[in-house]
């Protein structure tokens, strides 16, 4: 069976709502692990704090297993015990009112399927997106009818083709890690090359992370992106206050 990508624009739904003082940043604003990495990240506060905040679009989040459950977490990696941890339906419960996007990134093989049921069952999975970095996202449902949009974290550039064509994924999410040079090598690579036109050319959107400088920010506001992952207090810092 083909693989069947949900029907979405392209630009259908970018809405830059971070008002930076830049009119040529349009593009969504995804605040990652809830608001920043760090102390409170992945947390009830920095989802609410997101909410607030007139400017972010979006939240982006981990979801694993506590090493003593079989329940599913927020957390970027295993806590040792559940009852100390916030549990995925939790975290929906206080998501679900809001009309923030939610890319969940689930970080271990086998629970795709467990965390696109909890989101169908919250009323959130039209605006949500479920992704992982290839080891994980082989195991995800790509084939057939798609409740949410799924996603793949592609490392490599010259992965990209290769990912589309066996996938067909509704989201690419690039980037680089918190080696200095991936981000150099990044931006020295996708200079030459467009990230507009890669979108274009695969009908796919584009969301890049994670970004912790506000010059990538601009930067990668001029390559009409879908969205990025941003950490919000490394970017746009203390002025990214609630309306």
């Amino acid at each position: 069976m083909t693989p069947k990508r949900i029907d979405i624009s392209l630009f259908g739904e970018i809405a830059w709502r971070a008002q930076l003082g830049c009119t040529d940043l349009v593009m969504k604003l995804i605040a990652h692990r809830g608001w920043s990495a760090g102390p409170g990240e992945n947390s009830l506060a920095a989802f609410a704090r997101a909410a607030r905040d007139g400017r972010i679009s979006g939240v982006e989040f981990d979801v694993c297993l506590a090493a003593d459950s079989d329940t599913l977490v927020v957390s970027h990696g295993p806590p040792p015990h559940v009852e100390n941890a916030l549990t995925l339906d939790v975290a929906l419960s206080l998501l679900s009112p809001t009309d923030l996007d939610l890319f969940v990134e689930v970080k271990e093989t086998g629970l795709a399927c467990r965390v696109i049921e909890r989101l169908v069952a919250s009323n959130v999975a039209r605006r949500s997106v479920v992704f992982a970095f290839a080891a994980v996202a082989r195991s995800f449902p790509w084939e057939g009818a798609r409740p949410v949009r799924l996603g793949i974290i592609v490392k490599y550039p010259w992965n990209l083709n290769r990912a589309v064509r066996r996938y067909a994924p509704d989201v690419l999410l690039l980037g680089w890690d918190a080696r200095a040079w991936t981000r150099v090598a990044f931006r020295a690579w996708w200079s030459v090359f467009s990230l507009e036109q890669l979108a274009r050319r695969h009908h796919v959107p584009v969301v890049v992370g994670i970004v912790q400088r506000m010059d990538d920010l601009h930067w990668l506001s001029r390559q009409r992106l879908y969205g990025v992952v941003a950490d919000v207090d490394r970017t746009i810092g203390r002025s990214a206050r609630p309306d």
